[in-house]
């Protein structure tokens, strides 16, 4: 690799990552004894030492990353997201106004965690032929979070930056290049396919769906996988039929799978509820009275005056268009659970129409960042117990609605999924084709449904209409106004995607080109 990764030399004590493993996943049932086991390439033969790299993954990618907002900075360019105008936001503001360099502040964060991650599962996928075990299920069920961990880790890498370098040998310095995206590509179908394979269609023992990946889940990881190939920058669009097809099999057994949309939209930024909803197909369920917080809700969506930190807002044009939008189709209700609209102790409330509050910040605060139920202690801090979302089943039922439009398909079915999520979020009246085309519509539902929660940047890349969207922004925007920049609007891979970061570039040089 560019770098020797994690530095793994595989002696990890494993009362570290078992304890990691058990507040990360909820507290799954790990039976295995801290103070006897030691990890090391001539003791990687057990079942449990398996199990401790395995789980040394999810501590990677929440420790690592995903707890910081930072870890998504790539989606500040869509057009739903921004942050404030000053302080020490250059970093996001640079991701808004896609101006980011490689030297961005914390670009590299997304990047370090993902090959973190990888290094970890190419160690376990590396010592599968070497394990002795009685239960060949669990061993088989490990190996498919390896490849399921990989395939996410590349598939959030190539998303942020675009072409990157695939490594798949453990604790290596090999100076990789770039890889193109077809590789990319056909290396995390190929790791989602062997998930597929090895994962149970329930993972025994955890507390919350998701949690830990099921044969459903990379299953949904597939559809999203076959529905960016169709797009850009590959633009098969023969993928579009297969990411209808893979979203097909888990809504045809979501009872199998354990996913389902619940009731209460409002309720999945909630503490109280994590462990109280289905619609998780793949999420990391925080517990900050166990070392592991979610650092990227609360008080990081409040402006300064109410004490936060002037982190996450929302897009004015962005908020006024999802408003008339809720007006026109009845779906005023998830309008209300998405965005902070009342009064609160601790800011002013954002009336209806194009009046703003007079605060410093101008920007509307996402209830899906402030915390759903203001009275939590969540939502009063910037460390709290919400879940952290990879994939909510509502994506899988657009997904499959998207695919089939795409793929010149007007399956019924497929309306059914999409108006199970207009349903859900108060829509009085179902979509039919004199509305409009499945494609269309479905793309619109996802902008809605997704507000704020780090999809936009994605769909608007692969639908190319990342510079239509930005066009659209409202004048009162007062992102980098301060230092007389405007937004760069179009352009190449350049534009879609962050650079590199610097620190890899020093060491591998062919990575800047």
């Amino acid at each position: 690799m560019i770098r020797n990764i994690f530095k793994i030399n595989l002696w990890i004590n494993l009362s570290v990552i078992v304890l990691s493993a058990c507040t990360i996943v909820s507290c799954s049932n790990l039976e295995e004894d801290p103070s006897e086991v030691q990890l090391g390439e001539s003791t990687l033969t057990s079942d449990d030492a398996l199990e401790a790299v395995v789980t040394g993954m999810y501590r990677e990618l929440m420790e690592g990353g995903a707890q910081w907002a930072q870890f998504q900075l790539a989606a500040f360019g869509g057009d739903d997201l921004t942050t404030h105008s000053a302080s020490n936001k250059i970093a996001y503001r640079e991701s808004d106004w896609r101006r980011q360099t490689s030297n961005t502040e914390n670009i590299e964060m997304a990047y370090n965690t993902c090959y973190d991650v990888i290094t970890l599962a190419n160690i376990a996928l590396d010592a599968q032929d070497n394990i002795i075990s009685t239960d060949q299920s669990k061993v088989d069920r490990l190996i498919g979070e390896a490849y399921f961990m990989r395939a996410f880790s590349y598939m959030h890498l190539t998303k942020t930056y675009g072409r990157i370098p695939i490594q798949l040998v453990s604790n290596s310095n090999e100076d990789l290049p770039k890889a193109t995206f077809l590789d990319i590509y056909s290396q995390i179908e190929s790791d989602l396919l062997y998930a597929e394979a090895l994962l149970p269609d329930v993972y025994p023992d955890v507390a919350v769906v998701g949690s830990r990946p099921s044969n459903g889940t990379a299953k949904a990881f597939l559809a999203r996988l076959y529905l960016m190939w169709g797009g850009y920058p590959i633009k098969d669009e023969s993928k579009y039929a297969l990411a209808a097809e893979k979203a097909k099999e888990v809504i045809d057994n979501e009872g199998t799978y354990g996913f389902g949309l619940h009731s209460n939209f409002r309720e999945l930024w909630t503490e109280a509820n994590r462990f109280n909803q289905n619609e998780s197909v793949f999420t990391l369920v925080s517990c900050t009275s166990c070392g592991v917080r979610n650092r990227t809700m609360g008080m990081l969506g409040m402006p300064s005056e109410a004490g936060g930190w002037t982190e996450i807002f929302s897009e004015i044009a962005f908020f006024e268009d999802m408003q008339e939008d809720a007006i026109k189709n009845g779906t005023e209700n998830r309008f209300n659970d998405t965005y902070v609209l009342e009064a609160i102790d601790r800011a002013p409330s954002y009336p209806v129409g194009s009046e703003w509050a007079t605060w410093s910040d101008p920007h509307p605060l996402f209830r899906k960042v402030v915390g759903g139920d203001l009275s939590e202690d969540g939502s009063k801090s910037t460390i709290s117990d919400y879940n952290i979302y990879f994939m909510r089943y509502a994506e899988v039922l657009l997904n499959y609605a998207e695919a089939t439009g795409r793929s010149g398909g007007n399956d019924p079915a497929a309306w059914a999924a999409l108006n199970r999520v207009r349903n859900r979020a108060g829509a009085t009246t179902e979509l039919t084709s004199e509305d409009g085309t499945l494609t269309e519509l479905a793309f619109l539902e996802r902008k809605w449904e997704f507000a704020g929660e780090y999809l936009r940047m994605f769909d608007l890349v692969r639908t190319e209409t990342l510079s239509e969207a930005l066009a659209n922004r409202s004048p009162v925007e007062t992102v980098d106004i301060k230092n007389n920049t405007v937004p760069i609007t179009s352009g190449g891979e350049e534009f879609y995607f962050s650079p590199i970061p610097q620190s890899e570039i020093d060491i591998s040089p062919g990575l800047g080109d």
